[in-house]
């Protein structure tokens, strides 16, 4: 019994000492994360299991004290019970990183329009930092300017592409092009594909093609769904700003057209109660003509650029809100293919770039 009790007691050192490194890896250094959607093909494609490395931009502190230790959301089994009790909230802060966050860099982050669940155990998204904290920004006709210039776009940037077709195209060819999203669009072979620019050269080259645009909304054409939701910016996926990016100790003037632009990082990011009288503005009860932004933003896309629910669509990500950056593949796994292996091997311990 004794003999027991001292192995138990060894046993249980061992557990809490593994229980604290690993807490303390996944607190502090790297966590994973896996990739659900097509929203950053080619760059990351559905099943890829990426490493979040959080020194990057330095370890976000936890928000949410009370919670299991390595669960996210919910209970295992479970779709509604939490595994966190939301009742205590610390304040945000994080240890100083190695860098901060640069254009380009694909970022891990907390979805900012869910409001339902504490900053930190809202659902993790994987989007390419596009702005930084006061860029100019703009989107002319897909492509990006930041402060006036255009920025490059990388190889693996896929766009919407319509394809005029004589001939129906051979799915094991477009398979062999690895081309799984899009597909015929009208019963006079019109085919809608999102392409990167050298896919879209092999297809262009085809003998049944017979011409290739890609697809693009008109400037000034509204669609409600693209931030900041008013008429006052006629914006849409392919047009849109300009606009500067807010950075912290940026004094706002406030004015009945730009507070939709503000009034989500007035109230929801930042904490303060907004309202408005008389066509005067009131922040928590006192009246204000200007706001100074607490906090840096940035401005995410994803790399298919059609098939992104980015900031296009829900505006700035709060730096509170960021995790780290994605830094690399270390599994991935194609549940979609048939008749072969899932696993993409040629995959597995790529660095993200």
């Amino acid at each position: 019994m004794k003999n027991l009790r001292k192995h138990l007691k060894e046993w249980g050192k061992a557990f809490l000492w593994a229980f604290l490194v690993a807490w303390f890896v996944r607190t502090l250094l790297i966590q994973g994360a896996f990739i659900p959607s097509q929203s950053m093909e080619r760059t990351l494609l559905p099943g890829d299991f990426v490493f979040i490395n959080k020194w990057s931009y330095g370890p976000r502190m936890p928000i949410t004290p009370f919670a299991i230790p390595f669960m996210h959301q919910n209970m295992p089994f479970s779709n509604s019970t939490p595994a966190y009790l939301d009742w205590v909230a610390l304040p945000y802060w994080r240890i100083p990183g190695f860098g901060d966050i640069e254009r380009q860099d694909v970022v891990v982050f907390n979805y900012p329009m869910e409001q339902e669940r504490p900053v930190d155990k809202r659902t993790y998204f994987v989007k390419r930092c596009v702005a930084l904290p006061g860029d100019s920004l703009r989107i002319d006709a897909k492509q990006v300017f930041i402060n006036g210039k255009p920025q490059n776009n990388l190889p693996d940037f896929q766009f919407l592409r319509r394809i005029k077709c004589s001939t129906a195209l051979d799915q094991q060819w477009l398979d062999s092009l690895d081309i799984t999203e899009g597909g015929l669009v009208s019963n006079m072979l019109d085919y809608e594909f999102p392409l990167t620019d050298s896919i879209a050269k092999v297809l262009e080259k085809h003998p049944f093609v017979h011409s290739m645009s890609m697809r693009m909304e008109a400037s000034g054409d509204y669609q409600a769904y693209i931030f900041p939701h008013s008429r006052n910016y006629l914006w849409n996926n392919d047009h849109w700003g300009p606009v500067q990016v807010p950075f912290e100790g940026q004094v706002i003037t406030l004015n009945d057209t730009n507070i939709v632009l503000y009034e989500r990082i007035i109230r929801e990011y930042e904490h303060n109660e907004l309202s408005v009288t008389g066509g005067k503005f009131y922040i928590n009860n006192q009246a204000v003509t200007t706001y100074t932004i607490q906090q840096d933003y940035y401005f995410m896309m994803g790399d298919n650029r059609d098939y992104s629910a980015d900031s296009r669509s829900w505006g700035f990500v709060p730096r509170s809100h960021v995790i780290g950056k994605a830094w690399l593949i270390f599994f991935s796994y194609n549940a979609s293919v048939e008749g072969k292996s899932h696993i993409r091997w040629n995959r597995i311990f790529r660095f993200i770039e």
